[in-house]
Formats: C-alpha cells, sequence, structure tokens
C-alpha cells in the first residue's frame, strides 16, 4: 500500500522557536489527525521498554505502540546523540526536554502490533527536521498509510497544513503521496534530485505541484496575484497571511488525475524547473505511487 505525505517547509528561525513549532507539529498534531490512537498508546500500561533495544515483542498482539525520538547535535564537537523513548504519558516530558537541545530531528511514530506483538502496519509517523547539509531550512512531515486517508482524514490533514501555514509563512507545503528522500514528484522526475538542492530556491522555483498545496507569496505574484489563481478555477484557493496561497485542486485526493494535473500544471509551470519529467522502467513505475504530474516540459 502506498503512503501519504504531508510536508511543510519553513526557514529555520532560532532554537527556541523550533522547539514550541516541533512540539505542537509532533505531539499536538498527532492528537489532531490521529487522537484516539494517540491517547491509547499514552494511555497504556502494558508496553515493553526493552522492544526498543532488544528483539522482543513491543507489547500484546494487535495493540496501538509507538515511540518519540530525538537526534541532536552539539555544536561544539559536532557530535550527534540519537535518543528514543517508548511514547507514553510518563515518557512524553522528555521529548519535550530533548526539543530544548539543538535538533537534526524528532519524531513520534504509532504502529498496530502484529501477531507476534512486534511493529505491523504503521498508522502515523510526524517528523520534524533540519537537513543536515541545508539546516536554515525545518520540514515538517506527516506520514500515513493510503487506506487511512478517507474523506475525513482528508479534512483534518488540510486543516493541519492550513493552520500551520497561516503561521509559518511556507516556502512550499502539500499533500501528496510519499517519494524517496521526501521529494516532490516534479523533483524525482525532473530534478535536482535532492530536497535540499531545491530547498534554499523554493520561494523562486516550486518544488513541486499536489492535489493540496501551498504557493509561497512570492511565487503567488510570480502568477499574477491571488486574484488570478482563484479565477483560474479550482476548488479551493485560500489566500494565507503574508500573501501564500492554499490551492486545492479538486474536492477528493484520488480526484486530482488527468485534466486537474494538466490545468494545475499550466497554472504553475511559469514557477517551475524546466524540463522534462522522466518515466522510469515499467517494473519501477508499477511499484511506485501512481503518477500525478503532466508529462510536457515548461518551456
Amino acid at each position: 500500500m502506498h503512503t501519504i505525505r504531508c510536508e511543510i517547509d519553513t526557514e529555520y528561525r532560532d532554537a527556541e522557536a523550533l522547539a514550541d513549532l516541533a512540539w505542537r507539529w509532533l505531539v499536538e498534531g498527532a492528537e489532531r489527525l490521529e487522537g484516539e490512537s494517540l491517547q491509547a498508546v499514552l494511555d497504556s500500561t502494558d508496553l515493553v521498554a526493552e522492544s526498543l533495544t532488544k528483539s522482543v515483542p513491543c507489547g500484546p498482539p494487535g495493540a496501538l505502540w509507538g515511540f518519540f525520538s530525538a537526534d541532536t547535535v552539539n555544536r561544539g564537537n559536532g557530535r550527534i546523540t540519537h535518543r528514543t523513548r517508548i511514547l507514553t504519558r510518563k515518557n512524553l516530558p522528555l521529548l519535550r526536554k530533548w526539543l530544548g537541545e539543538d535538533i537534526l530531528l524528532a519524531e513520534t511514530a504509532l504502529y498496530r502490533l502484529d501477531e507476534h506483538g512486534m511493529p505491523g502496519d504503521p498508522v502515523l509517523r510526524m517528523a520534524a527536521a533540519r537537513e543536515e547539509k541545508c539546516q536554515d531550512w525545518v520540514r515538517l512531515s506527516a506520514l500515513t498509510p493510503k487506506g487511512r486517508f478517507g474523506s475525513d482524514g482528508q479534512a483534518r490533514w488540510g486543516d493541519l497544513l492550513r493552520d500551520h501555514a497561516q503561521e509559518l509563512d511556507p516556502s512550499y507545503a502539500q499533500i501528496g503521496y510519499d517519494r524517496t528522500l521526501g521529494r516532490t514528484e516534479h523533483e524525482e522526475r525532473v530534478g535536482p534530485p535532492l530536497p535540499r538542492m531545491t530547498l534554499p530556491q523554493s520561494r523562486r522555483f516550486l518544488r513541486g505541484y499536489e492535489w493540496l498545496m501551498v504557493v509561497p507569496r512570492e511565487i503567488v505574484q510570480q502568477l499574477g496575484g491571488a486574484e488570478a489563481i482563484r479565477a483560474a478555477g479550482f476548488h479551493r484557493v485560500e489566500e494565507l497571511p503574508g500573501g501564500a496561497v492554499l490551492l486545492q485542486a479538486v474536492p477528493e485526493f484520488d480526484g486530482f488525475t488527468g485534466e486537474a494535473v494538466e490545468r494545475l500544471w499550466q497554472l504553475v509551470r511559469p514557477a517551475l524547473r524546466p524540463g522534462m519529467p522522466k518515466r522510469f522502467s515499467a517494473d519501477t513505475e508499477a511499484g511506485d505511487p501512481p503518477s500525478r504530474i503532466w508529462y510536457a516540459d515548461t518551456v
């Protein structure tokens, strides 16, 4: 089954601001997306702490299980420390403490345990990260299986993206299929191949385009302003504080195909990196998520 990925990109401000943002994304964001599952994990009393360090069952088969982790860096010697704990209400204050340090990556994750009591089907994975080689930028992400992304889920995820975009003035944001290394499909098929290569210019060139996305204020102006985008007739166009635009191409995630993809490409093509999207081998394409970009050069 394919995975849905929400991503929001914004500039790094300072350690205190990132600590607050990461907490709200990793914990409060998880509550908004999977509240019942998160509360069930936090209140559980039969999860096995040793399961993070030993190959032993994490808890009863079929139970919900989770963990949180943080990678922090010592700027003096460059040493990176990785720490992780079982996600319980008792342990959760540790995450807030770790976030007060110089973090590179922090995560919360929820899983359903399989018949052996080991992590099986994922439920939700949230992350706040600074690119190791592009630390002026913060990437917030959330992942869930496509099977959990029905109409109600789409509304919750869209509201979470919008609310954070209103606050953060992102350089880019989208909800789409998860692809290798967190790339957008435009990056994957046109390039450059690594997000750290595109983030620094993401207020000049769109990283991609998707069913639900945020166009940064600089590119909104390049495309003629919010009214010009609204006039294109998409399902939802909302101007955000600071001038960015939230754009939802069609009502439902699975409806972003064919004509809808072409119409969105026609709108944003002046802000995309030029190049003809490449197609991969039949075997590769068969295992990848459905393609959702238009196969034409922007020039």
